[in-house]
């Protein structure tokens, strides 16, 4: 906010509750002061989420510190901190965090002797099937308002209506278990003592970086997948490329569409936002690995594979199919002048090929003999 006031000395503007003025010979007006300020604040407030911006910005965040430079505050003895007295602050922050850090961990080790394996798990599955009856209730509303499936004949629409009201019915029985199982889902603590608001912080800062790797890693495919597609004459290797290009986008246009999150956002479970989770694909990732349901049938899935692998182990190889018996290129018993015909047309089909007399009088071609 800048605001002017007819009490304040010529050429000082106040902006944000600071007052500045131009320093000695300057050549930015107060209108690009202001301007490169809120330029310099914007940019910086984007780069703590996207950090790339900071370097794809860095010409518009020099002309803006250069422009900043050109005024100073104008507070009535007003001073800036020396480099001493900075360094003095930041270990007095360094100290207050230490001791605050010391105090969660004490907190959290008191509170381990109170964990509680079923409340813990009763509290994932409440969160599970809380996201099952969403998914559900979606699924029904779209039955009702005739998106889903339009041409479903009515039937069958109402039978599907029936039996998704059923399992609604029945899941809404189990999470109000649940629910009285679990009481408030945010005191549940893990075996380490940590409570889940505590976690989603925790994974948040993971998830940021993560983002911010993966965003860097595919704008750096995606370059070299441009360059090679550009370069490549072979029709199918820029099919493939085409494909890679667009798998590539799509994955980069995901994570940038994720807007800056704050904690309570976060799963508690993995470095993964809440809201991609769940059970259609895409737009979500996928449920979560820590939810009981979903882990079992992942246990399933992987027990099939090991004891397929196991199973392959101990089996023979199949034999080796036997060799094929040698066939006639072409076999006739035409009159003469239908097989002169004939031939003419596989003389110049296999050049190289040999007439021989088969079976029943017939005449077969066959290839020539290496």
């Amino acid at each position: 906010m800048t605001t002017t006031s007819a009490t304040l000395p010529e050429g000082v503007i106040e902006v944000d509750g600071m007052l500045w003025k131009p320093k000695p010979g300057v050549t930015a007006t107060a209108e690009e002061f202001i301007a490169a300020r809120t330029r310099f604040v914007e940019i910086n407030c984007d780069g703590r989420w996207n950090p790339w911006v900071l370097d794809e910005r860095r010409a518009e965040l020099d002309e803006a510190i250069a422009i900043m430079g050109q005024w100073t505050r104008a507070e009535p003895g007003h001073r800036r901190l020396t480099l001493k007295q900075l360094e003095a602050r930041w270990e007095r922050e360094d100290r207050k965090l230490e001791r605050e850090r010391a105090a969660a961990d004490k907190q959290r080790e008191a509170r381990k002797q109170h964990y509680d394996p079923e409340r813990a798990q009763a509290r994932l599955s409440l969160i599970e099937n809380l996201s099952i009856l969403d998914h559900l209730q979606t699924e029904l509303a779209a039955f009702r308002d005739g998106s889903r499936f339009p041409g479903m004949e009515p039937v069958k629409r109402q039978k599907e209506m029936a039996e998704l009201e059923t399992k609604i019915e029945r899941v809404q029985e189990f999470v109000k278990r649940l629910e009285a199982e679990v009481g408030d889902p945010e005191e549940v603590i893990d075996k380490n003592g940590w409570l889940p608001g505590e976690r989603r912080e925790a994974l948040l800062f993971q998830y940021k970086y993560d983002r911010e790797f993966a965003v860097r890693d595919l704008r750096k495919q995606l370059a070299d997948l441009r360059s090679t597609y550009k370069a490549s004459k072979d029709r199918k290797e820029r099919s493939d490329l085409r494909f890679k290009i667009s798998m590539a986008q799509h994955k980069l246009g995901d994570l940038l569409a994720v807007s800056e999150l704050a904690a309570e956002q976060m799963c508690s479970e993995c470095a993964t936002p809440m809201f991609k989770h769940g059970w259609v694909t895409p737009p979500y990732d996928g449920p979560c690995p820590a939810w009981p349901g979903w882990a079992k049938r992942i246990q399933r899935v992987r027990e099939m594979f090991k004891a397929a692998v196991e199973a392959s182990k101990g089996r023979k190889k199949p034999p080796a199919p036997p060799p094929l018996k040698p066939e006639p290129l072409a076999v006739t018993g035409l009159p003469i002048a239908e097989i002169m015909a004939r031939l003419a047309e596989l003389q110049e089909q296999f050049p190289d090929a040999e007439v021989r007399r088969g079976r029943a009088n017939r005449w077969e071609l066959w290839p020539a003999k290496s």
